[in-house]
């Protein structure tokens, strides 16, 4: 058996050597009660009665004259020999066969310790496969979430596209509406001054003169500077603009009116 002690154990020394040459205990006999060397522990291991009957476990300390972690029933005295599985605890034989766990599922400790160990095993490997599943549920939420996102950017650029196209569309439709008075004019303006006859002339310059009052009158620049109309159309556009990012169906280009500003 090897001298090498277990990294990170505390040490428990065999209570089987002098004081002023303590070694460090191998097994514990939980029959004996007493935690043996690798020197002391010889006889239990090559004594046929004491390896059946006495069974060994990893050093146990003591303390107060007696093993810290007890071995023997409480009730009965005897030897902890059993796992009763119904209620997770060490028993003796009387427990097992005569009082409260007669009924119950028993194993010697070595099969108990195989059934729980298996146990512990599948139920990590569940643990497992479950935090596997919630990253992989996380990460396809992840995905989804980074999907709809990118939806919605495109939504975003396209209704700002459409807004954009709406106000160019507003402004156009009114300065060609307010452009009709200063063709008008023109055209008036040209057919006076190519009238060569003075009477003709003087008749026709009264709707001449009314156009070229309409044509003066129109601001080209309404709707384009800071002012009323404008703000007007800033607004309008904002509300559509906040209809289109409410929606759920993907944004539309409004039906536009037109409108003299």
């Amino acid at each position: 058996m090897s001298d090498n002690l277990p990294k990170g154990r505390h040490v428990v020394y065999c209570d089987m050597c002098t004081e002023d040459n303590k070694q460090p205990a191998r097994k514990t006999c939980m029959k004996c009660e007493i935690s043996m060397c690798v020197q002391h522990l010889q006889a239990h291991l090559t004594t046929p009665v004491l390896l059946q009957t006495h069974p060994l476990t990893e050093p146990i300390a003591s303390g107060n004259g007696g093993l810290v972690v007890t071995t023997k029933c409480p009730q009965h005295g005897k030897l902890l020999e059993y796992y009763c599985l119904d209620d997770f605890t060490c028993v003796c034989v009387s427990c097992a066969i005569e009082d409260q766990h007669r009924l119950h599922n028993m194993k010697t400790f070595s099969t108990a310790h195989k059934e729980l160990l298996e146990k512990v095993q599948a139920e990590q490997q569940a643990l497992l496969a479950k935090a596997d599943g919630a990253n992989t549920s996380l990460e396809k939420w992840e995905k989804n979430e980074r999907e709809k996102l990118g939806r919605s950017s495109v939504r975003l650029i396209e209704a700002v596209t459409n807004l954009r196209d709406l106000a160019l569309t507003r402004v156009q439709s009114s300065v060609s509406a307010r452009m009709v008075s200063v063709k008008t004019s023109k055209s008036s303006l040209q057919a006076a001054k190519s009238e060569e006859d003075a009477f003709r002339f003087l008749q026709m310059y009264s709707q001449v003169h009314q156009d070229l009052e309409n044509a003066k009158a129109v601001d080209l620049r309404k709707g384009l500077e800071p002012g009323s109309d404008r703000d007007k159309l800033v607004e309008e556009i904002t509300q559509r603009g906040e209809k289109m990012m409410d929606t759920d169906s993907p944004p539309y280009l409004p039906v536009i009116q037109n409108k003299k500003y």
